[in-house]
């Protein structure tokens, strides 16, 4: 995946904090289906199968398949590795990847072709994480975030810059301006940088379930799904420049840091249908409704500059080795954020009792996502923005499982993640995965492994031509613990 990304800033107009960006607005619309170890071995194709926790959060007429009651509990490690220019971060994080509990009640004499049973079930699914950390730089750039800056802040008074960023890069005197408001960077014409940038982010969006279903004459299953997300999305970027030795500028260095948090509760609803055609052949349609956020924000940006003192300066002295100032700017704010539909078509043929294939194809339209009743004002700025830069598109999951004993089984998945964006920038990937799983009376255990690679290109800050390569590779490891009783 390529994704030519303004990192962190894309839509931000004054008083605006960083939360109502575009690029948000997507990370909290896409999902993975991989709760159980069992669904994330087979791609998460499970909008015609059922019978697995994760397909309530799929397609919730899986819950109808169920003929027993169960209980399952996955823990989940997850590594994640992000190259560039020969220099790697790594993130560990360990996670609850699915908890719940399925009870169905079979009624004492069910008729033949009436209903069958009636299915209820309760838990947690994880659906997405944000954990990622990278390092990348730039040496001997020829361009500065300082100039986009005095560009920015040209014609304004210092009061009325953007408190943000041309605010605190002015109060630490990084760019400066004459009796014409026309306002110029510390640096001079041939004046060259080593630009870095780290970004470390944390996180995830986990899925509260309330599922019912039923069977009828085990040839129609029906269910749906009321879906409580809480999300938690911690950013700390932290983008610096050096000087060169052969300068003219008395700046050694400054950092820009940026740290953003975001947490809210948000509610959606599921309905689905699955319809046996056969013994060996079943389909499957789901809708989601979009899920509505409240979402609470806190953005904080702080500037700190270093100068040498050894160079004649109007720099008040402030006793230490070098000349050192920071300013800091701090904003809450509370929004509604509203995620676009999804609609899930399914298929799946069942080869007896020793295997199966099966495949979902989900369609959505992210440019119909929305921020609404913002604190910090209107946002049908962000919203066009939303508009203008994602499309729709589909995701294709294909998952298949193959009985070598009656208590042991093989799977493996591919699924293919379809590009949002309507430019240029891609930002498709595909993911591979395989386990087993193994059963004893009422017991059974099952393991998963997923493995997903992308390439990023970034620009360090909005307005450079300077491009840096990210290459991110993760690895998923989860083992489900279940019971049938």
């Amino acid at each position: 995946m390529k994704r030519y990304t303004f990192l962190l800033i894309l839509s931000l107009i004054a008083g605006t904090s960083y939360s109502q960006s575009v690029d948000n607005a997507l990370k909290y619309s896409r999902q993975e289906f991989n709760g159980t170890a069992r669904s994330t071995a087979m791609g998460g194709a499970f909008g015609a199968l059922g019978g697995d926790f994760s397909s309530l959060s799929i397609n919730p007429a899986g819950i109808g398949v169920y003929r027993s009651s169960e209980f399952t509990f996955t823990p989940s490690i997850e590594y994640t590795e992000s190259k560039n220019n020969g220099f790697s971060e790594d993130k560990y994080s360990f996670t609850i990847g699915n908890v719940g509990y399925v009870a169905s009640y079979v009624p004492r004499i069910a008729p033949e072709k009436g209903w069958q049973n009636f299915n209820f079930g309760i838990g947690y699914n994880r659906i997405a994480n944000f954990n990622r950390e990278g390092y990348l730089f730039n040496l001997n750039s020829g361009t500065s975030l300082l100039d986009k800056w005095a560009d920015l802040a040209a014609g304004n008074s210092p009061d009325n810059l953007y408190s943000f960023e041309e605010k605190l890069a002015y109060d630490t005197y990084l760019i400066n301006n004459d009796d014409d408001l026309n306002y110029q960077s510390v640096l001079f014409g041939n004046d060259r940088m080593d630009q870095q940038k780290r970004v470390d982010e944390k996180g995830y969006i986990g899925e509260y379930v309330l599922s019912f279903g039923a069977n009828y004459g085990h040839k129609l299953y029906l269910g749906a799904t009321v879906g409580i997300q809480d999300l938690y999305h911690k950013s700390t970027t932290s983008y610096s420049e050096f000087s060169l030795a052969d300068n003219i500028t008395s700046l050694n260095e400054f950092t820009f840091n940026e740290y953003m948090t975001t947490s809210g509760v948000g509610v959606n609803f599921k309905f689905g249908a699955i319809y046996k055609i056969t013994n060996s052949l079943r389909v499957g349609a789901a809708i989601h409704t979009p899920t509505f956020y409240n979402l609470d924000e806190t953005y904080d940006t702080s500037v700190s500059s270093e100068f040498d003192p050894n160079i004649p300066d109007a720099f008040p002295e402030d006793g230490d080795a070098y000349h050192a100032f920071k300013s800091e700017f701090v904003s809450r704010t509370s929004y509604d954020l509203e995620t676009p539909f999804r609609t899930i078509l399914s298929a799946a043929y069942l080869f007896g009792q020793k295997g199966v294939l099966s495949v979902d194809y989900e369609m959505i339209d992210y440019s119909n996502a929305e921020f609404n009743d913002s604190d910090a004002g209107d946002l049908m700025n962000e919203n066009q923005d939303i508009a203008d830069s994602y499309r729709s598109t589909s995701n294709l999951r294909i998952g298949a499982e193959y009985r070598l004993t009656p208590n042991i089984s093989i799977r493996g998945g591919y699924a293919k993640i379809g590009d949002p964006y309507k430019s240029f920038i891609d930002e498709g990937y595909n993911t591979y995965s395989a386990g087993f799983g193994i059963k004893q009376n009422n017991f059974f255990f099952d393991m998963a492994y997923q493995y997903k690679e992308y390439d990023e290109d970034f620009v360090l800050y909005s307005g450079s031509n300077d491009i840096v390569s990210l290459n991110n590779t993760n690895h998923q490891v989860r083992m489900t613990f279940g019971f049938k009783f």
